[in-house]
């Protein structure tokens, strides 16, 4: 009786679950080093099978997702739908996608003790109102590239832990505007990852989409429209609120900034050893690179925790991060469940009908005159941001549009515009929808309702940003 218990318990259950992601994470990285076909299937069955431990802890919208990607299984295998080499494939997706999420414990483990991770917080916190709104934004997109949507916690708590009332002058209104400006400060800076990080799940996402697609030429086109961003939510926010600043700073303590930039050029040096080494990775083995980023990841989280241990000395630093993160992942990776069946159901089920509706024939049907082939691509980011507001993942939707527009004979934009604009479109989804991770992640931080803190606080920016995505792909499509 008491070993039934015990092998049913949720301990039990999750320590399987994380030695069952462990291992798939060593199949899917030895596998795009050195691809086999044993390994290969080793990663379905052990993405499946995580999935299936996983199971009873699942919230209701990932069973769903799962079971529609469940139900496309049959007809495939039966021949009545798109072929059986687009289950392997989806099933290559899923599990790629699945390892790159889980492969971000390495780094968010490491920023986790990390006193510079700390100190870069309490500089971008620390600073005067209009500086900080700028330095937050700028602190999330770089803290993103390291902890994904760790970045919202980690300045979301800061945030609520420094905006006391007692700091805002014993005035409530001063308290909750400054909550109100950083929040959207740290939602829009992390919403810019995808359009602006290589090391982003967005790329991987994309490069896996469209295969061939120039990065450094679309990663300047991002990091373009990224400023653009920062620009407009500046603005904004300056717009917004600053009848409300005038009336109130007069009663409010003034604020000692924190000028120490080391911090910051720490990390940016981290994010920048991840970059380089993945370029090297890329260009060593010829794989892609969201690929090469895949097998970095974890070569500098466990580089950055065997510094942090080199105090205990140079010989046990490297047996003591192997052992914590030994210890840690028991916990981390089952704590990730619902991302990852998120991620991987959405690659799965993207790939699938992507597969049975041929590209060639959504191409046909786009292309049969009824809208001009200049629209196509705003088009697309449109209906990435507006099928995300039902709750309809980006990935999904980029899966199927990607490839649709790649097949297009006459399109009039270069493959890297169509990526610019799938890739506004689902940044925007990240702070412009109450039905993504990250809006509910924020606003469940300061006990708001998603809507209020999506359409409520943050409607003019994703209206404005969007319009100058619009503005931005229409004047590269005619210097083409």
């Amino acid at each position: 009786m008491s070993v039934t218990l015990r092998v049913h318990s949720p301990v039990f259950v999750s320590s399987r679950s994380a030695g069952t992601m462990a291992l798939l994470i060593v199949c899917v990285l030895t596998n795009v080093l050195w691809p086999q076909e044993a390994l290969r299937v080793a990663s379905w069955i052990l993405l499946l099978g995580y999935l299936a431990l996983e199971w009873p802890r699942l919230p209701l919208h990932s069973r769903i997702l799962l079971a529609l990607g469940g139900l496309l299984v049959a007809p495939v295998m039966a021949g009545w739908w798109a072929g059986q080499s687009a289950l392997a494939q989806g099933l290559d997706r899923g599990a790629f996608f699945a390892t790159f999420f889980a492969s971000l414990f390495f780094l968010a483990e490491a920023a986790r003790t990390s006193s510079l991770i700390h100190r870069c917080g309490v500089f971008f916190v620390n600073q005067r109102p209009g500086r900080r709104y700028l330095l937050l934004t700028v602190g999330s997109y770089l803290i993103g590239m390291i902890l994904n949507m760790g970045v919202i916690t980690l300045l979301g708590t800061m945030v609520r832990r420094r905006n006391t009332l007692a700091q805002a002058g014993g005035i409530e209104a001063v308290r909750a505007l400054r909550e109100k400006r950083m929040m959207l400060a740290v939602l829009r800076g992390f919403a810019i990852t995808p359009l602006a990080s290589p090391l982003s799940l967005g790329y991987a996402v994309l490069l896996t989409a469209m295969p061939g697609l120039n990065w450094p030429k679309m990663l300047g086109l991002g990091a373009l429209t990224s400023l653009a961003f920062l620009g407009v939510g500046w603005l904004v926010d300056r717009l917004t609120v600053r009848r409300q600043v005038a009336m109130l700073a007069p009663k409010v303590p003034p604020v000692v900034p924190e000028r120490d930039l080391r911090p910051l050029l720490g990390l940016v040096a981290i994010v920048l050893c991840v970059l380089f080494l993945a370029i090297f990775i890329e260009e060593a083995r010829g794989v892609r690179l969201s690929q090469a980023v895949l097998v970095s990841l974890p070569i500098i989280g466990g580089v950055w925790l065997t510094v942090q241990h080199a105090r205990f000395g140079i010989a046990r630093a490297p047996r003591l991060t192997a052992r914590r993160l030994a210890r840690r992942s028991r916990r981390a990776l089952p704590a990730v469940r619902t991302e990852i069946a998120v991620l991987a159901g959405a690659a799965f089920i993207g790939t699938v009908v992507a597969a049975a509706v041929p590209p060639e024939a959504l191409a046909h049907l786009l292309t049969t005159g009824w809208l001009p082939p200049l629209l196509l691509a705003p088009l697309a980011s449109l209906i990435i941001l507006a099928l995300s507001m039902f709750g309809i993942n980006p990935i999904v939707t980029l899966t199927i549009l990607a490839p649709t527009l790649r097949s297009l004979p006459d399109l009039p934009v270069a493959p890297e515009v169509v990526a610019l604009a799938l890739m506004g479109g689902w940044s925007l989804a990240i702070c412009g929808s109450p039905s993504t991770a990250s809006s509910m992640l924020a606003a469940d931080l300061i006990a708001k309702p998603s809507t209020t803190v999506a359409w409520r606080w943050n409607g003019s920016y994703t209206l404005l940003a969007f319009a100058v995505l619009m503005a931005e792909i229409f004047i590269l499509s005619t210097l083409r």
